[in-house]
């Protein structure tokens, strides 16, 4: 057997081998399996979970301030009142008087003497029809005017209820706005007092906000959120997003402060990525609750979640 002959039968055996593991498993370039026990790390910064803005509902000069940056508040606690602008106040006084209803009492005043006026005549007219005194046309035509009067006083009685409710949700909305219980319909008002929405922490402050201080309405005076537990929203890619879950127990490594760590919780995972964009790779966004009762956490705290998953 010459030297020929013998690589044309070697090649042959070679090409009846089975493949290598190796081969048999890579699926292109960049495929790999998730190593067992590798731990899964993602960054973040850590927010409020619930925060509220402190709105001037008017212009006005402020008189008194009861709150600085990071002062814990109650909900409905007063935190800082100011006097109304003038032309403003006059404004809100006349819008407070409720015009429509005085119109709608007087109408169903002078249709209820109409009422009783045509009931009058029409018991006068039916002992003259009696009597042969009057004719049924005209008796008719009593009837139908006094019928027209009933319907118009339920028309004016049923606008009459709609327009004190919408007095009454006006004054009392008005009320919560000013923050002040005692307005009356008519009232020109002078003080607005601002109220925490929320309890909680006040976060910021409007930075022209002090004594005498002339701002304009609408103006968001102070920010207020809780912070007993912050929330981490932050984007993980497809391979270690599954192996994340509701309720999934975590740590948090904070960067300003590296020598403490904070347990998490995962709390929510999104099941469509952030972008669907087949060119590009898929992140989904999960939610991480951040224990903070010590509160040394602040809004903008940023930092790593670190997630190993258990051994079977």
């Amino acid at each position: 057997m010459n030297k020929f002959t013998c690589l044309i039968i070697f090649s042959i055996l070679f090409l009846q081998l089975p493949p290598s593991p190796a081969a048999a498993t890579d699926n292109g370039p960049g495929s790999q399996e998730y190593p067992e026990n590798q731990t899964i790390i993602f960054e973040g910064k850590v927010s409020c979970p619930l925060t509220r803005s402190v709105f001037m509902p008017f212009p006005g000069i402020f008189t008194d301030i009861r709150i600085k940056p990071g002062a814990l508040v109650e909900k409905d606690e007063l935190i800082a009142l100011y006097i109304l602008d003038e032309k403003k106040a006059v404004q809100i006084g006349r819008s407070l008087l409720f015009k429509e209803i005085d119109d709608l009492t007087r109408h169903q005043g002078i249709e209820e003497e109409k009422l009783a006026e045509l009931e009058r005549r029409e018991q006068e007219l039916k002992e003259l029809v009696q009597d042969g005194l009057a004719s049924t046309q005209l008796m008719d035509k009593l009837q139908a005017e006094l019928k027209l009067t009933k319907r118009y006083l339920k028309v004016l009685e049923k606008r009459f209820r709609q327009a004190k409710v919408f007095a009454e949700k006006s004054l009392n909305n008005m009320r919560d706005t000013l923050g002040d219980d005692s307005l009356e319909p008519g009232q020109i008002p002078n003080i607005v007092r601002l109220k925490a929405p929320i309890s909680g922490r006040v976060l910021s402050l409007h930075p022209q906000l002090k004594k005498d201080a002339l701002l304009p309405g609408r103006s968001v005076i102070a920010t207020i959120g809780t912070m007993e537990t912050m929330v981490i929203n932050s984007f993980v890619y497809e391979k270690d997003v599954v192996h994340l879950h509701p309720g999934t127990q975590a740590i948090f490594y904070p960067d300003s402060l590296p020598e403490k760590t904070f347990p998490a919780t995962i709390t929510r995972v999104n099941w469509i990525p952030v972008s669907q964009d087949p060119n590009l790779p898929s992140y989904y966004q999960v939610e991480i609750q951040v224990d903070n009762s010590s509160m040394a956490l602040r809004p903008g705290f940023k930092g790593r979640v670190e997630y190993k998953p258990p051994t079977d």
